[in-house]
């Protein structure tokens, strides 16, 4: 499925609003200003979800809610993913039955055929590895994709996205795959 502008924009939005200049985006920091963090034992298939949250406001308060079990990159992947959702989706209501919808990682989320679950995964590559930022960490560490001794480039390939996963606190797949999907990049 092709990027969706709606969610890289909303996603820009933020790091500029917050001013963001360098790795790590602290995505922790962020979403508390939209929404209750928790951090609960959840069963290991579900990373996270927005919970609605009592409020003396009348407006609707949300909690996202993250699986502590889980490793800190994922983590921050799933509050990105999670924030992604409350901004883009705007849910106002929870589910008349009073039950929560909740999204498990299965085939059809890991494929990404679910409109929202594209969306709110772009969103979060976009918060936590922005474009600019990881193009200028990547050439400052040397990434050239045109290096014609395979051995070697595969070599260094590797140590890139090791220091890239770590300078951006997210896991060597997610930055893998976030390289591999900027238009800028040709991998």
């Amino acid at each position: 499925m092709s990027a969706s502008p709606r969610a890289v924009r909303a996603a820009r939005r933020v790091v500029v609003g917050e001013g963001i200049e360098s790795a790590p985006v602290p995505v922790q920091k962020i979403a508390r200003k939209y929404a209750h963090l928790m951090y609960e034992t959840l069963p290991d298939d579900v990373s996270g979800m927005l919970l609605p949250v009592p409020s003396e406001a009348q407006e609707r308060r949300w909690a996202i809610v993250v699986n502590e079990a889980h490793a800190p990159v994922r983590q921050r992947f799933t509050i990105a993913h999670e924030l992604g959702h409350l901004l883009l989706h705007r849910y106002t209501t929870p589910h008349a039955d009073g039950k929560f919808v909740v999204w498990f990682r299965n085939e059809r989320s890991s494929k990404g055929s679910d409109r929202e679950e594209v969306e709110a995964n772009q969103f979060a590559a976009e918060l936590l590895m922005p474009g600019r930022l990881v193009l200028a960490q990547a050439t400052k560490l040397g990434l050239d994709l045109g290096d014609s001794d395979a051995d070697a480039a595969t070599g260094k390939l590797t140590r890139v996205l090791g220091r890239l996963a770590l300078k951006f606190e997210v896991s060597v797949q997610a930055i893998s795959f976030r390289l591999a999907n900027l238009p800028e990049v040709a991998l």
